[in-house]
């Protein structure tokens, strides 16, 4: 058989994309076993690759696929993107109090956690407020 490679996958993804190109009626194989992927380069990949006279519609579907991804990407990280920020500010400024205190090396450990806790809570902010928001309903008898 005269395959083509279309698609190089880390092997987290790689399950998904052969799912799709099945699910489009393509019949994908992959050159490396994923259980034995060498390291290359910055990532583990594995290639995919599909009959020669298949390759012009897999890359089709998978650029599609690869465009809907990073539209998703995007999407989170600007989400994410306020709240790292805003966390990382308030940490600054603790810091600074620390510096001013004396205690800055003794708190690193403390502002990390304060870090982490303020970015979780400020990124899942509007899920928390809708469980409260249900959980208050619930307790009041409202519906």
């Amino acid at each position: 058989m005269d395959s083509v490679v279309v698609y190089k996958a880390n092997p987290e993804s790689l399950q998904v994309v052969l799912g799709l190109l099945r699910k489009e009626g393509f019949n994908p194989v992959t050159l490396e076993n994923p259980g034995h992927v060498v390291y290359r380069g910055s990532a583990n990949l594995v290639r995919i690759a599909v009959p020669r006279d298949e390759a012009p519609g897999a890359r089709s579907v998978l650029r599609e696929w690869d465009q809907a991804q990073q539209s998703q990407i995007s999407k989170m990280t600007s989400k994410l993107a306020g709240p790292l920020l805003c966390s990382s500010v308030i940490v600054a400024a603790l810091a600074i109090i620390f510096l001013f205190f004396g205690i800055l090396l003794a708190g690193v450990a403390l502002l990390f956690v304060v870090w982490i806790v303020l970015f979780v809570v400020m990124a899942n902010g509007q899920k928390i407020g809708r469980r409260l928001k249900r959980h208050d309903d619930d307790t009041t008898g409202k519906r």
